[in-house]
């Protein structure tokens, strides 16, 4: 009876283990700024898409806080997998981010922003 303790023990911590890879977190991904974007995007546009970012940004860091997921990727992979996914998240949310600053400039938002106001 010993035996079957045993190999019954060992099927629950592999068990565990691959349940525990299974549950690494996902952020989602922010996409580049298209052809059609930068085209059509207004400095008003622009900005609304800017706060996007900081608002994906902002759930990123939120998701990355430690709860069941995290100890269960931990024990699956030792948070190498949580970790790399919460880089490439942001990864491209800053990728994203450079290109909508860039068109901002590119459309001289700044210029128009203060003439609006004066």
């Amino acid at each position: 009876m010993t035996n079957r303790i045993q190999i019954a023990l060992a099927a629950t911590v592999a068990l565990a283990l691959v349940a525990g890879g299974c549950a690494t977190k996902r952020y989602g991904r922010m996409q580049t700024v298209s052809g059609v974007e930068r085209d059509r995007y207004t400095c008003e546009d622009i900005e609304i898409e800017l706060a996007k970012v900081a608002e994906f940004r902002r759930q990123v860091a939120e998701g990355s806080e430690i709860n069941i997921a995290s100890i269960g990727g931990f024990l699956g992979d030792f948070g190498i997998g949580n970790a790399l996914e919460k880089g490439q998240a942001e990864k491209t949310a800053a990728q994203r981010e450079t290109e909508l600053l860039t068109l901002k400039a590119e459309k001289d938002c700044l210029s128009r922003r203060s003439e609006e106001s004066n």
